[in-house]
């Protein structure tokens, strides 16, 4: 579908959370009828479209939400509303939190199966033994340059196929 109109919708804030919910970000790239629209997709599907308003300038949800599992998310609670992560806990999401010892720029992961993600270097020892406590296998790269242009190793993918994960 394209959309049309006044609509305004970028893929990076916008993520699966299980197969019959997903969640967009609102924010400078994504507005209300961009969301609209999606939402009417989704709902043809019989999937529910939980909006997200990010804060200040934050241009996409994948710089705090991104699912590492078929029921754990990585996040970055202090960019995303409460009443978000509550619905998460609803849903049977565990989520792991960085700190401030991590580079904000880890949740910004790909997970390329569930249970194992593609992430940049930064992230701190707690947070690097949280992951593996939860199973979760990480390859890490060496991607601060990258980060430099404004987008991490999410923002430089494009999934074309999605695989059912459950």
């Amino acid at each position: 579908r394209t959309l049309s109109g006044t609509a305004v919708m970028e893929g990076g804030s916008f993520a699966w959370i299980n197969a019959k919910t997903a969640v967009v970000g609102r924010s400078i790239r994504v507005n209300e009828e961009g969301a609209r629209q999606l939402e009417e997709v989704l709902m043809a599907q019989g999937v529910e479209l939980i909006r997200v308003d990010l804060a200040g300038y934050d241009i996409h949800i994948d710089g705090a939400f991104v699912m590492i599992d078929v029921d754990l998310a990585l996040v970055d609670a202090e960019r995303l509303p409460y009443a978000f992560l509550q619905r998460l806990a609803a849903l049977g999401v565990r989520t792991i939190e960085i700190t401030p010892a991590d580079s904000s720029w880890i949740v910004n992961c790909l997970a390329v199966r569930p249970g194992r993600v593609i992430m940049p270097e930064g992230a701190s020892n707690r947070t690097l033994d949280l992951l593996a406590r939860h199973g979760v296998e990480m390859v890490t790269l060496p991607y601060g340059k990258m980060a430099l242009n404004g987008g991490g190793i999410h923002c430089s993918t494009c999934p074309l196929v999605r695989d059912p994960v459950a």
